[in-house]
């Protein structure tokens, strides 16, 4: 970087640095979830993300067949899917602008469990649900009006308030 006379940076280089160091910033918390907590929160948008990956993987393989072991179908997986995204939106994104950055919030661990729950619930009862397809109980009703909001709002945290009002919409 070039210096002037008194071997500080041009106000140019300053204002270029600033923009860097603001840019970073934003990939950061595009990247990230704009949450950056510590312990064992810090723990789990570690180890949370990697078994989803894991799961991926061994979904999408041929090993399920081969073994003969842990073979589910689509909708089970669908499923599963969607309970770890719903745990990681409520975990790794906050509420608001003013919510904090550096810790999860206990409500967001009840939301993500509770959101998780919602999703994994065709997985958990899939059998139950099937033998009675067509006459849910007051619990089925519960859990899936729970799960709608849980994903409406996930929607509006982790990607953006107008998608959450089309998804309204449609």
């Amino acid at each position: 970087m070039s210096q002037n006379d008194g071997g500080q940076m041009s106000k140019t280089e300053n204002q270029t640095t600033s923009m860097d160091a603001e840019l970073q910033e934003m990939l950061a918390q595009s990247d990230t979830g704009a949450r950056d907590p510590q312990g064992i929160a810090k723990k789990v948008l570690l180890i949370v993300p990697f078994i989803w990956a894991l799961f991926q993987l061994w979904y999408a393989s041929p090993l399920p067949f081969v073994l003969n072991f842990g073979i589910i179908n689509d909708t089970e997986a669908r499923s599963i899917h969607l309970a770890f995204a719903i745990f990681l939106a409520f975990t790794a994104y906050p509420a608001m602008k003013s919510s904090p950055r550096d810790h999860v919030p206990l409500t967001d661990w009840i939301f993500a469990f509770a959101g998780a729950f919602s999703a994994g619930y065709l997985f958990l009862f899939y059998n139950e649900l099937a033998g009675r397809s067509g006459a849910p109980t007051t619990f089925d009703t519960a859990v899936a009006v729970t799960g709608m909001l849980m994903l409406l709002e996930a929607t509006r945290r982790s990607l953006c308030p107008p998608l959450m009002i089309v998804a309204l919409v449609f």
